[in-house]
């Protein structure tokens, strides 16, 4: 009989008491995407064909007829120039080897033969070099750039490639302007 009421004591007791306070919840995790080989790839080829189409941007002050091109080519000039330092920044982060496109010509980058063709060049012979370099330019970076949406993995590529896009829309959409 003692047996019984200790074990119904026992029981009323276990079914009265408060239960324990659940566990805190588990810290999140924030993951932050490594940077894959598309990342890399991409801020390497936008770092040299950034670069590469400023020493084009660059001439366009002294150079241009049309000061509304002057104008855009700077605006783009500067655009490029906060891209180029995000572009570095990434590529320092990846731990990213010498940059495999330098020195290379590829569709959208200005060839050194342009560039020296707009050095010699001033007025509309400059305007009709600087307008078709800058739109193959734009029109092969928003290709890139499009690419690297698709099959990027880090955050910060993907912010750039997205901000760049925005960037490319609206040169290109301003070029088209100038061109009418």
């Amino acid at each position: 009989m003692r047996r019984l009421v200790l074990a119904a004591l026992i029981f009323a007791v276990a079914c009265t008491s408060e239960a324990p306070p659940p566990p805190p919840p588990p810290k999140p995790v924030v993951a932050v995407a490594a940077y894959n080989p598309t990342d890399v790839a991409w801020a390497q080829l936008m770092a040299a064909m950034n670069e590469r189409m400023l020493k084009v941007l660059d001439l366009a002050p002294g150079r241009a007829a049309d000061p509304v091109l002057a104008d855009l080519a700077g605006s783009v000039g500067q655009g490029h120039r906060a891209e180029l330092a995000r572009l570095r920044a990434i590529l320092t982060s990846a731990k990213a080897g010498p940059n495999p496109h330098e020195g290379h010509d590829m569709p959208g980058m200005p060839t050194p033969i342009v560039i020296e063709a707009a050095a010699k060049a001033k007025g509309k012979a400059f305007d009709r070099i600087l307008v078709k370099s800058l739109k193959g330019h734009l029109d092969q970076s928003a290709m890139v750039t499009a690419s690297e949406q698709k099959a990027g993995a880090a955050e910060e590529a993907l912010d750039l490639a997205a901000d760049m896009t925005a960037a490319r829309t609206d040169q290109l959409a301003a070029l088209s302007e100038l061109a009418r």
